[in-house]
């Protein structure tokens, strides 16, 4: 079973002074369910796709499993919108279980979610300021769903050379950072030698994601938020924003931007 990834919407469009019909596709919402050895955890919003993915990825970076290796199964029921997450056994579980699952900086809760100092990344890789530049430029370009409904975001895996190794797009760029840090991990694809690159504003959810996932460099075509500016550089993540157009600002790791 595939889920549908939109559905085509009848309004109307206000130009030129006057009203008239239009079909437009807009992105598929589904409310995802995810139990966790038997008890419901969240509920996420997302596209449906990829859900094997998405759900690993969300359990690394939430900081619940330090990797594939935790989970020993995961149910994944299409039809029922559900995913049934068993994981291994570890006396720190139940204390993490226990926490909110989402971070909010309006509510004063991320400072009690800060990761070990032992993540901050010691050894950030040197990438060439035409790497980033090329990577972004072909990464923007890729989405045929965005074309299509402007209404996702994507993020996308790529070397060190520019080299694209995995994209996706979805509803939430949360989500989408998700599904390409759980494709890695299904797939034993080590982050030390990658950028993530990503379409959406880096909050502190967004920075707490890179950091869990021990993930080194990240690249944004949008903007960070004050306190996702300090904490990617106390964990000392190489950080680039606004990378469109030929150019970008960095905000952690110039030493490693090679000009």
């Amino acid at each position: 079973m595939t889920l549908p990834t939109y559905e085509i919407v009848d309004l109307l469009e206000y130009r030129d002074g006057a009203l008239q019909e239009v079909s437009l596709p807009f992105s598929a919402e589904y409310a995802l369910t995810v139990k966790i050895n038997g008890k419901p955890f969240i509920s996420m919003a997302c596209s449906g796709t990829y859900i094997r993915e998405h759900v690993t990825g969300y359990l690394i970076t939430e900081g619940l499993v330090s990797g594939l290796a935790a989970i020993e199964t995961m149910i994944i029921d299409e039809e029922g919108l559900t995913v049934d997450v068993l994981l291994v056994k570890d006396n720190l579980l139940a204390e993490k279980l226990d926490r909110i699952q989402t971070i909010s900086a309006a509510g004063g809760q991320a400072q009690n979610r800060l990761p070990s100092i032992h993540q901050i990344c010691r050894h950030l890789p040197f990438v060439r300021a035409e790497v980033i530049l090329a990577s972004m430029n072909e990464f923007l370009n890729f989405s045929r769903e965005h074309e299509r409904t402007h209404g996702v975001h994507g993020a996308a895996l790529y070397s060190l050379a520019a080299e694209k190794i995995v994209f996706f797009d979805e509803i939430g760029r949360h989500n989408a950072i998700d599904k390409v840090i759980g494709h890695a991990a299904v797939n034993n694809i080590s982050l030390e030698d990658k950028m993530i690159c990503s379409t959406g504003r880096i909050s502190s959810e967004i920075a707490l994601k890179i950091i869990n996932a021990r993930a080194p460099v990240l690249i944004t075509r949008a903007s960070p938020t004050t306190l996702s500016v300090k904490l990617l550089r106390r964990y000392n993540i190489l950080s680039v924003i606004r990378a469109v157009q030929g150019r970008f600002y960095v905000v952690n790791g110039k030493e490693q931007i090679v000009l």
